[in-house]
C-alpha cells in the first residue's frame, strides 16, 4: 500500500513538470527575435513586395528584409523560411506605409489581412508613399545606424500637433470606408537628403542619410483606392472641418502688402444640413479661427486698423481653403469628410428617403459659409 502510495505522489510531482514544459516548448530567447516595427507593402507583378523594418542601435544598423508573394501571408512565410538568424516578431509593427501604386490598385486585400491577421493591431497606423514605393521608404530611408523606424518616431510626434495631417488607424479606414465609399489617410514624401552632421566631438564627418521622410496631407481613398491627394490647404481645412485643428503656418500678404506668418491655434467648425420640404438643399458651415502673428514686415503692427485687416484677410483664407476642399469632396463624388453622418444625425427619416446615395447629392449641394478669425499672442504690441 505505501508502494502505491509513493507511487502516486511521484506521479503528482511530475506531471506539472511535464505540463511545465509543454507549456514552454515555443519558448525563445529575447536574442533569438527580430522584432520588427515597421512594415511596408508595395503591388509586385500582380502580386505584392513585402518590407520590414527593425529597429537601429549605436551598436548596429536596422535589420531589414523584403521578399514578393502572391499574398501578404505567402511573403512573410517566405522571409521567415530565409531568416535562419532570428525568428520574425511582428506584434509590435507600429506603421503600415503603402506605396503608391499598391493604394492605387486598391487597398482591400491589405485591410482585409489587418482584419484577420492574430498579430497586427487594428488601430494601426497606415501611410501611403506619395510618388514612391514603400519598399524603398522601410529599405533606404535613415542613416548613421538609424532607419525608418526611427525616422517614424519623429513623425508621429510631428503628427500629434501637426494642423495639415494627421495619422489615420487602420480601423477608422476601414469604417470609413464601409460606411461612406471614401476615407483619408496621411501621405508621407521620401527625399534625398543632402544634410550633413558634424559629429559631437567636432571633427566635423559628416553622416549622410540617403533618403528622408516627411508627411505631406492627405491621400484621398474612393471605394478603397487612391484617387488623389489633398494640397496643403486643403488638408488644412480638414483640421477644421472636422474639428481635429492643430499648429499650422499660414502666409498673407498684409495692407502694406508685406509678408505676414500667422501661426493656426485652434478652431473648429459647426456643420448644418439645409432642409428644404424634406429635400437637403445645401450645407451650412460656420468656422472658428484662432491664430497668432508670429511674424511681420509691416510697419504698422501697432495700428488697430492694421490687425483688423489681418484678421480679415485670415478669414478669406481660411474660407478659400474650407471651400476648395468641400468642392474637391463634391467633384470627387466621395465624402472623405464624413458629412453623410452630420446630416444623418439631423433628421434621421428624412436621410433615409434620400433618393440617391449621399455621395451622390453632393455636387449638387449649395454651400453657405461664414468664418470668423480672433488673432492673439502673449506679446502682441496690441495688448502692450
Amino acid at each position: 500500500m505505501r508502494t502505491v502510495f509513493t507511487l502516486l505522489l511521484c506521479l503528482l510531482l511530475i506531471l506539472p513538470l511535464a505540463g511545465q514544459r509543454g507549456a514552454h516548448a515555443n519558448f525563445r530567447e529575447l536574442e533569438q527575435l527580430l522584432v520588427i516595427r515597421t512594415m511596408g507593402l508595395d503591388e509586385f507583378r500582380g502580386g505584392v513586395q513585402l518590407s520590414l523594418a527593425s529597429s537601429g542601435s549605436s551598436e548596429r544598423g536596422p535589420k531589414r528584409l523584403q521578399a514578393s508573394g502572391t499574398s501578404v501571408t505567402a511573403a512573410m512565410d517566405r522571409l521567415s523560411s530565409f531568416s535562419y538568424e532570428e525568428d520574425l516578431f511582428c506584434a509590435h509593427i507600429e506603421q503600415l506605409l503603402i506605396g503608391e501604386k499598391e493604394a492605387e490598385a486598391g487597398l482591400d486585400a491589405a485591410l482585409a489581412y489587418i482584419e484577420r491577421s492574430p498579430e497586427l493591431r487594428l488601430d494601426l497606423p497606415l501611410y501611403i508613399i506619395k510618388g514612391g514605393t514603400a519598399t524603398d521608404a522601410v529599405m533606404n530611408v535613415g542613416g548613421g545606424g538609424q532607419g525608418i523606424c526611427e525616422v517614424m518616431e519623429a513623425v508621429h510626434l510631428s503628427l500629434a500637433r501637426r494642423g495639415d495631417s494627421g495619422e489615420t488607424p487602420a480601423s477608422q479606414v476601414i469604417r470609413d470606408n464601409e460606411r461612406y465609399g471614401a476615407a483619408l489617410i496621411c501621405a508621407l514624401v521620401c527625399r534625398d537628403a543632402s544634410e550633413t552632421e558634424q559629429s559631437a566631438d567636432g571633427s566635423g564627418e559628416d553622416a549622410t542619410k540617403p533618403l528622408a521622410a516627411a508627411p505631406e496631407g492627405y491621400a484621398v481613398l474612393r471605394d478603397g483606392k487612391l484617387c488623389r491627394y489633398l494640397t496643403k490647404e486643403q488638408s488644412i481645412a480638414v483640421g477644421f472641418l472636422k474639428n481635429r485643428v492643430g499648429v499650422a503656418e499660414v502666409q498673407l500678404r498684409d495692407k502694406y502688402g508685406g509678408m505676414a506668418v500667422l501661426e493656426l491655434t485652434g478652431g473648429g467648425s459647426r456643420i448644418e444640413p439645409v432642409w428644404t420640404e424634406g429635400v437637403l438643399a445645401g450645407l451650412k458651415i460656420q468656422c472658428d479661427v484662432r491664430a497668432a502673428l508670429v511674424e511681420t514686415r509691416g510697419s504698422g503692427i501697432q495700428d488697430e486698423a492694421y490687425l483688423d485687416a489681418l484678421t480679415a484677410a485670415l478669414e478669406e483664407q481660411v474660407a478659400r481653403f474650407v471651400t476648395s476642399t468641400v468642392e474637391a469632396s463634391k467633384a470627387l463624388e466621395a465624402d472623405f469628410l464624413g458629412l453623410a453622418a452630420i446630416v444623418e444625425r439631423s433628421d434621421p427619416a428624412a436621410y433615409q428617403a434620400l433618393p440617391q446615395p449621399f455621395s451622390a447629392q453632393l455636387p449638387g449641394l449649395e454651400l453657405e459659409l461664414t468664418v470668423s478669425a480672433r488673432l492673439n499672442h502673449a506679446n502682441d504690441r496690441k495688448d502692450v
